[in-house]
């Protein structure tokens, strides 16, 4: 079974955006990758919170992640788990994702801090 591939907000918004300095590596990830794009909760949160302050239509982003990601639940656990993170300095967002998130699994992202707590990630700035 492959690896599942945890999608950060970055992610996301540069496929979405008509114009965007990741949307080409994002892109490109996609392909490689569909039917194993995960999405959780928390990251469209943000991405709605972005949305909202970009003037981005939110539910028809919300309906295009739909097509392309894997949206997956949450238990109790994984709130547990992200205080670990916050309490260690990652953000309540990236804190949420990586708790959502097996030790094998891989994090598509620009941002690098998910590096510093072991996660392999997939770096959208990478060429």
């Amino acid at each position: 079974m492959p690896k599942r591939k945890y999608a950060d907000t970055d992610f996301f918004l540069a496929l979405m955006k008509s114009s965007d300095w990741l949307k080409e590596r994002a892109r490109n990830i996609y392909s490689n990758n569909k039917g194993n794009i995960i999405v959780t909760p928390f990251t469209i949160a943000e991405i709605m919170i972005v949305c909202r302050r970009e003037g981005i239509p939110i539910k028809r982003t919300i309906h295009q992640i739909s097509r392309i990601a894997i949206l997956e639940g949450m238990k109790w656990e994984t709130f547990v788990r992200a205080c670990d993170f916050i309490d260690e300095g990652a953000t309540i967002f990236d804190s949420l994702l990586m708790a959502s998130c097996n030790a094998d699994d891989e994090i598509i992202s620009s941002d690098n801090i998910y590096e510093k707590f072991g996660f392999k990630i997939i770096d959208l700035k990478e060429r």
